[in-house]
């Protein structure tokens, strides 16, 4: 058995599952889920809480030490020492392999074992290089296009679409988090737009309205409401994925919106400075063809 810790939202735990899948497969073990990190309610005050979120596609491994749906309301009460203890109960003392830093650690994967806890965010498709089918085919979404989003997504299909995503609400709260501005989009769309041919973008973000105020582009742009997020935001992943080209924001949900999107031409745009902190490497985040603003 291989263990992987789950932390973050939904693209943060897709990377954490996209990393055991190859743990897994080169282990030849069974996959499972440790999900007390993710569900333990008594962290700071300005924590964002996360659930666990990757029911939006199709049944994946769900293995788990203990079920996140019998967890959550125990973790809900916030009773601290009661937590630590069922915290303690379900992870048995097991041990743990930390992430050594945020860019590429091959001796993870060389010096892989089962029986241990692997916690960290594993962000670089390079961990589960060889494997992209299988994850592929594990993201596949269990919902369908909601009924309001039909035409939207005829007009996504029927056009030269930009998804250009901005992330904001949360990452205003956190200095390291907060690297991308209102210049980065605009030069990235002024960019994609001197590149492609009728370009139509689409913009989806946690904060529509500060798009509406603040990306004006020269090219017809439809900004797409939260009446279209459905399912834990898998309805608004999905729609971008249907895009053709992508401008993303450091966010691992417009990470895997664009990855998915299996177009041989695509054009992405991701930033340089994934974070404010220059200590914290990026360079294995984003693929290689994929251009850095």
């Amino acid at each position: 058995m291989v263990i992987v810790r789950y932390k973050g939202g939904m693209g943060n735990q897709m990377f954490q599952y996209a990393f055991g899948r190859q743990l897994s497969r080169q282990l030849d073990a069974e996959l499972t889920f440790d999900p007390t990190n993710l569900l333990y309610r008594n962290n700071g005050p300005d924590f964002v809480y996360r659930n666990y979120d990757l029911d939006v596609f199709q049944p994946t491994e769900k293995n788990f030490l203990a079920p996140p749906a019998v967890l959550a309301p125990i973790y809900d009460m916030r009773l601290k020492r009661f937590s630590q203890a069922v915290s303690w109960a379900v992870t048995r003392k097991l041990p743990v392999v930390k992430e050594p830093h945020f860019h590429f650690s091959p001796e993870v994967l060389t010096s892989a074992r089962e029986g241990a806890i692997y916690d960290g965010w594993w962000q670089s498709p390079k961990y589960f290089a060889g494997v992209e089918e299988l994850v592929r085919h594990d993201f596949r979404f269990s919902r369908e296009i909601i009924p309001v989003s039909r035409e939207l997504l005829t007009r996504i299909e029927s056009s030269n679409a930009i998804c250009l995503n901005v992330r904001r609400t949360d990452f205003l709260k956190v200095d390291t988090l907060n690297a991308t501005d209102k210049e980065y989009f605009l030069r990235g769309a002024d960019y994609l737009g001197r590149k492609l041919s009728e370009p139509r973008f689409f913009v989806f973000s946690d904060d529509v309205a500060w798009c509406r105020e603040n990306i004006k582009l020269d090219h017809p742009t439809e900004f797409v409401d939260h009446e279209h997020k459905g399912f834990k935001f898998g309805n608004y992943m999905q729609l971008m994925t249907q895009c053709k080209h992508y401008l993303i924001p450091n966010s691992s949900f417009a990470w895997w919106a664009a990855w998915l999107n299996t177009g041989t031409d695509k054009m992405v745009v991701a930033p340089e400075n994934w974070f404010t902190d220059p200590k914290i490497n990026t360079g294995d985040l984003v693929p290689e063809e994929w251009i850095r603003f």
